[in-house]
């Protein structure tokens, strides 16, 4: 998108000015409390892992929901929000050996995606790739019972994911949050009861 598309967009954007207002560092604090609103997972987690947490708004909104919650947060850019309950790890989640932490999450968020290029079926692929690196590890990291929420874009491969969760989670389930912009492709996936 050019910039002054994008600024355009930002200064239209209820979203981007609610986010001001209530002092949260990003507009995507919404959709999670709009996803916590629906399936109250934030505030029953006491370890929960965050994957692609700059700049920092959903860690943000877990510490406001959940001030027992002890949030492990990885990205590859550096975190504008910071808490006594939040451990930023600067690392590639892919390449990190979580047996070093010697602990297992209730709550999984990943609000992850990479590059984009533009190109609708490339961007969903490389999304998917992401997913499913995260998916082969779930039994390292997740607790039974624990819940598992991610951020996808739409494509010919989210059916083989869903598949994939209904086999390792009880329910899994997709949400579109109203905040999420209408023309964009993301859609949350939200699986919960993970069975191993």
């Amino acid at each position: 998108m050019q910039s002054n598309k994008w600024l355009t967009r930002q200064d239209k954007d209820r979203y981007v000015k609610m986010a001001k207002d209530f002092s949260f560092v990003s507009r995507s604090s919404f959709k999670l409390i709009e996803i916590e609103n629906k399936f109250n997972l934030i505030s029953k987690s006491i370890n929960v892992l965050e994957l692609g947490s700059s700049p920092g708004g959903w860690s943000q909104v877990i510490c406001k929901i959940n001030k027992k919650a002890k949030i492990d947060a990885f990205d590859l850019l550096n975190m504008h929000y910071s808490n006594k309950n939040i451990t930023f790890y600067k690392k590639d989640f892919m390449k990190f050996d979580f047996k070093i932490l010697n602990k297992k999450y209730d709550l999984i968020l990943s609000d992850m995606a990479p590059n984009t290029i533009g190109h609708k079926a490339t961007d969903h692929l490389r999304i998917i790739s992401l997913i499913e690196e995260l998916i082969l590890i779930l039994d390292k990291i997740a607790h039974i019972n624990s819940n598992f929420i991610f951020k996808i874009w739409k494509g010919s491969e989210e059916k083989k994911i869903i598949n994939t969760l209904k086999n390792k989670f009880k329910n899994t389930t997709y949400y579109k949050p109203k905040s999420s912009r209408s023309e964009s492709s993301e859609i949350y996936i939200v699986a919960c009861g993970f069975i191993g």
